[in-house]
């Protein structure tokens, strides 16, 4: 069987929404703690950014006619996956450039001299700074049209494991909140975070206990709503869609995508973080291990969630 979408989009769709759903994760918790947590959509957007740019380089791949690529940006449209991607990811990817620059710049005190030339470009772009409230509100919609559109599309089309399927788009976007999410928890609890944080001038303080419990709540809390969501889509398939959609369920649960459906998406990417991040948010400092090790299942996880359905979804 030929596969119109393979392994370059597969992973295309992971890292994009690992990005998009760090951020969109990131900027939520600085919100809700009314900027206490400032240090996580900068780790979000530092990480993101570079993950945007493989995406794309990835679509460019997948296209096949590599020296056509710049085609994508002649026009919009909606319809199509790739020109949607590919327009996403460089507004979001600019946009990320900027604030990082904006940021960067902030880290240098009015008058202060580290080296000429980089303190010299600095003061010139400082009073941009102001911006970055507004830029970082449009970057959260990018980052929600991010990690949704490729599940609308999909849900549009006329493929049985995809099409007039609701709950397709919110798994995706679940997954890659929870996947995004993971990646911060990777990120802060290894102490990359700090480092990110010397970047933009701060002092590379460890992360507060209370921020770390935080997003130790927000995965399990996240992870619990993808089983929930699994489980609905599952059964919507079984009962209530077209009686195609209930034979194209078999390619998942019994097919050729059954031992990456329940081996890599339930074991690996749920049920073992679901009992790592149990016992994790418990409190007890050594038990920092289960929580890393389930932040990097889940996001291995959301590999073979995306896998299991985009090539799945060709099988019949």
């Amino acid at each position: 069987m030929v596969l119109t979408w393979k392994w370059e989009l597969v992973t295309y769709l992971w890292i994009a929404g690992i990005a998009g759903g760090a951020y969109l994760a990131a900027f939520l918790m600085n919100l809700f703690s009314r900027g206490k947590n400032e240090l996580l959509p900068k780790v979000a957007m530092f990480l993101g950014v570079p993950l945007v740019l493989l995406g794309s380089l990835l679509l460019v791949v997948d296209l096949g006619e590599q020296l056509r690529a710049w085609h994508l940006f002649t026009r919009f449209l909606p319809e199509s996956p790739m020109s949607m991607g590919s327009w996403i990811l460089l507004l979001y990817a600019l946009i990320g450039i900027v604030m990082i620059a904006l940021w960067w710049a902030k880290s240098f005190e009015p008058g202060e001299v580290r080296l000429t030339v980089l303190s010299g470009v600095a003061s010139v772009i400082r009073p941009a700074a102001r911006a970055l409230g507004v830029l970082g509100w449009i970057n959260l919609v990018l980052a929600v049209l991010l990690i949704t559109y490729t599940g609308v599309l999909l849900s549009a089309t006329n493929q049985p494991l995809w099409g007039g399927i609701l709950l397709l788009p919110a798994l995706f976007v679940v997954s890659a909140i929870a996947t995004g999410t993971a990646l911060l928890v990777l990120v802060m609890r290894t102490g990359f975070g700090r480092v990110v944080d010397i970047l933009f001038g701060g002092e590379g303080e460890p992360v507060p206990g209370e921020v770390l419990h935080t997003m130790g709540m927000s995965s399990l809390i996240l992870g619990i709503i993808e089983v929930v969501v699994l489980i609905g889509y599952l059964g919507w398939l079984a009962f209530f869609s077209t009686p195609a959609a209930a034979s194209a369920l078999a390619v998942l649960l019994t097919g050729s995508m059954s031992f990456l459906f329940w081996g890599g998406v339930v074991l690996l990417g749920l049920f073992i973080p679901l009992v790592l991040e149990l016992a994790s948010v418990r409190g007890k400092e050594a038990l920092v291990g289960s929580m890393l090790a389930s932040a990097a299942l889940v996001i291995l996880g959301g590999f073979f969630l995306r896998a299991a359905v985009l090539l799945g979804g060709q099988m019949m």
